[in-house]
């Protein structure tokens, strides 16, 4: 098949690379209007061809080793097929360079008057009036000031999603040490533990009011003997 730079020296070796690249450049211009590459689209035929004759080829020599066994040996029916497909992808890739050199050049390529989208701003074909284009900044401003707006709301709602983690954290700590009262009585045979409070804080205050009854009784005693003296 045809190549870009057969047959160069190493001198031009430079320039070789130069239209090389070059050449991928125009490929990948021409691939935006095509949909695929000038070069896949040649290489997929050669290979179809190719492959077409390999088949034909592999076909003739399965017949002839069926159908005429006796008359030549398999390795002169596979001499002689290697040589025809040898004969006919010499003779594919000569008049491929040909047919390849002919879709590049004439048939795979942007013609003069079409003018791709990208390539319309350049050209000036599309502007826009004084109006449009205060229309613009307009919409343009909102979207700042939206995303602005979404920024602000998303680190309130961290700030909030913070906080929550925190007061589940404690709410989880408050659970975990009344589950523990619960186990303890529990284990020490406490049934209620409203009725249990209400119980020791009456006994306290009993006892806080008998501690008292002895103070002041002891106060006055105190008194008595004062006043005897």
């Amino acid at each position: 098949m045809m190549s870009t730079c057969s047959n160069t020296t190493a001198s031009s070796s430079y320039t070789c690379s130069t239209l090389v690249e070059r050449e991928e450049q125009m490929f990948e211009y021409e691939t935006q209007h095509l949909g695929f590459t000038p070069k896949a689209f040649c290489n997929g035929v050669y290979n179809a061809a190719l492959e077409y004759i390999q088949k034909a080829i592999q076909e003739i020599e399965t017949y002839l080793s069926e159908e005429y066994s006796t008359v030549m040996k398999p390795a002169q029916i596979k001499e002689a097929c290697d040589a025809i497909l040898s004969t006919m992808v010499s003779k594919l890739d000569k008049n491929f360079d040909i047919i390849e050199t002919y879709l590049t050049k004439n048939v795979l390529t942007i013609p003069d008057n079409v003018l791709l989208p990208e390539d319309k701003a350049q050209a000036g074909g599309e502007r826009y009036s004084p109006e449009q284009e205060d229309v613009l900044d307009t919409e343009i401003q909102e979207l700042k000031d939206k995303i602005l707006a979404l920024k602000y709301a998303n680190s309130k709602l961290k700030q909030e999603m913070s906080l929550i983690d925190h007061v589940q954290a404690r709410f989880d700590q408050a659970q975990q040490q009344l589950q523990r009262l619960d186990d303890i009585n529990s284990e020490s045979g406490v049934s209620d533990v409203k009725d249990c409070l209400m119980f020791t804080s009456q006994k306290v205050l009993d006892l806080v009011a008998k501690v008292k009854a002895m103070q002041v009784k002891d106060k006055s005693g105190t008194m008595a003997t004062d006043s005897i003296e």
